[in-house]
This record gives C-alpha cells, structure tokens and sequence, in this order.
C-alpha cells in the first residue's frame, strides 16, 4: 500500500497531539502490535529531527495502540517553543517484528509522508502559566 501525504500546522509554543490510525484498504485499521514508529523531520534550516516509539525523551512522546493501529504522537509546549525551523518535509514508518526475507532485515512501510508548518509565536515565553 502506497504512503499517504498528509500535511499539518504546529503552532509554536503550544503542545500539540497528532493521532494516525494505521487502516487497510477496507478502511480496517491494521494490528501493529509488537511494532515501532518513527517520524523523521528535515526542517528548512536543515536539522534532522527524530521522533521514535520507546524513546525515553521529555522532548516527545511516542506510543502505539497495537490493537487499533493507533500512532500517537505528543509535543510538549517547551519543545514547540524552541522550533527555530519554519516548515519540515517528514516521513513516518512502521516498522514490525516480522523478517522481509532472510538476512533481509524486517518489514519497514512508509504510512505517511508530508510538510510540517510552524505557525510563529508573535511573543516568546519559556515559563508556565501558573493557574
């Protein structure tokens, strides 16, 4: 099955969730169980930028809900604060437990491919709210 383009807006300094449900043809989502994701950035300032499933970093998170093909991927608002970048080109892949062939490594799928756009901050602030 062919990746999909999907594109979206961030805005900077606010957190930000992206869900993806990993479907068939059919419209059926996919068990992913025992799989891993991961988004990979080039931003317009050329950084390459990360996000994977089972990293520990307070920068993201990433999580799968194998049974429903859910991928969810969660941006904290101090990490949107500091994006200097105005747009990124992302790729995002799944990545399952089973062997394409032998010595061949296993099943890699590009799901999703894109443009990210940050949507600027008129001001900049690295404190929280204190409600």
């Amino acid at each position: 099955m062919a990746a999909a383009k999907y594109d979206f807006n961030i805005e900077q300094g606010s957190s930000y969730t992206l869900t993806f449900i990993y479907k068939n043809s059919e419209g059926t989502p996919i068990n992913i169980t025992n799989w891993c994701a991961r988004m990979l950035l080039t931003t317009s300032d050329n950084q390459t930028i990360t996000y994977s499933t089972g990293n520990a970093n307070s920068d993201y998170k990433m999580t799968l809900d194998g049974v429903n093909g859910k991928i969810v991927l969660m941006i904290p608002a101090t990490a949107t604060n500091n994006f200097t970048f105005k747009s990124a080109k992302y790729d995002l892949e799944l990545e399952s437990n089973d062997v394409f062939y032998t010595q061949g490594g296993t099943y890699v799928t590009r799901v999703l491919f894109g443009t990210i756009a940050v949507i600027k901050r008129n001001s900049k602030n690295s404190t929280n709210m204190e409600c």
